[in-house]
């Protein structure tokens, strides 16, 4: 009979849903055997909003009851994007709204994670939702998470927020911003260099700089964008002592290396913060140098 119910409630079959929830003695949350989804976290995960109206109507429902991974119902129609179903759930007072899954993700952190921007618009006006909530293990927050997969638009929504902590970094000391030149998103880099909340020159526990980590990846069109900012620091040096220019040249990016050396504020001799260097790459900074600087292609 449970069996049934849950599996009416996977087929939106609502009728029988009706006659099932009728019987005083059924369980109505009974959990199947693979991952111990219940009959209200199934309608919610596959969307059937009729059907979850139906069950809240039920005292006997949990609808808190995770799944074997700590999902919640709430989590699953965050991650799925079911705008009226979560707008639904939200609007009842027993679901809670920031029970994170066992990896410590909330159901905002996963929208934005996903880019569902109507979950994110519903939840960013709960003044209950927990926006900078971070996660288990690399303490990314939702903010953060939006920037490291790319998410601009999910990105544009949280900076308009003034309750979101956009510099709060990961436990590695990486800020949104980081990771996002890191990863050599164009758009994103363009429109956090505008917002003047940002802290750009902010290093991670190495003291690599998002600067250093968009030449040290190759990134040349994020290196041009921050070189055409001011405010960018570009001899800064990691903690152990190589410079911008020093690991561009290092990883081979001519075109990182052809930009930067037309910087009349480039500190070439950076190189002497390094404090311990190997006969080997000790030549090859200095032959390097010698031909990017007196034989010009």
């Amino acid at each position: 009979m449970e069996e049934q119910l849950w599996q009416a409630c996977s087929d939106a079959k609502l009728e029988e849903v009706e006659k099932l929830l009728q019987n005083s003695e059924i369980n109505t949350n009974w959990q199947e055997s693979k991952s111990l989804r219940t009959p209200f976290f199934i309608a919610c995960e596959s969307g059937h909003l009729d059907i979850v109206k139906l069950l809240l109507k039920d005292e006997r429902v949990d609808m808190n009851k995770p799944m074997n991974d700590g999902s919640t119902p709430l989590f699953l129609a965050c991650f799925q994007g079911h705008v009226e179903l979560v707008e639904l759930l939200l609007n009842d007072k027993r679901v809670e709204v920031n029970t994170p899954r066992n990896n410590g993700a909330t159901p905002f952190y996963i929208a934005c994670q996903e880019e569902q921007t109507g979950v994110i618009k519903l939840l960013l006006n709960d003044e209950r939702v927990e926006i900078n909530k971070t996660k288990k293990g690399g303490g990314e927050t939702p903010f953060y998470i939006a920037c490291q997969e790319g998410q601009s638009e999910a990105v544009k929504l949280l900076l308009n927020d003034e309750k979101v902590e956009i510099n709060q970094t990961s436990n590695s000391g990486a800020t949104p911003f980081w990771i996002v030149c890191y990863k050599g998103y164009i758009d994103i880099t363009k429109f956090l260099l505008n917002n003047e909340r940002i802290e750009i020159n902010k290093a991670n526990k190495n003291e690599a700089s998002p600067f250093w980590m968009a030449c040290q990846q190759g990134h040349i069109e994020i290196v041009k964008i921050l070189l055409s900012d001011k405010r960018i620091d570009i001899n800064k040096s990691r903690n152990d002592g190589e410079t911008p220019f020093y690991v561009a040249l290092k990883e081979g990016h001519t075109e990182v290396v052809n930009v930067l050396r037309n910087e009349s504020n480039l500190f070439i001799h950076s190189i002497c913060l390094i404090p311990i260097l190997s006969s080997y790459s000790f030549f090859f900074f200095f032959f390097s140098c010698y031909l990017f600087f007196f034989f010009e292609p």
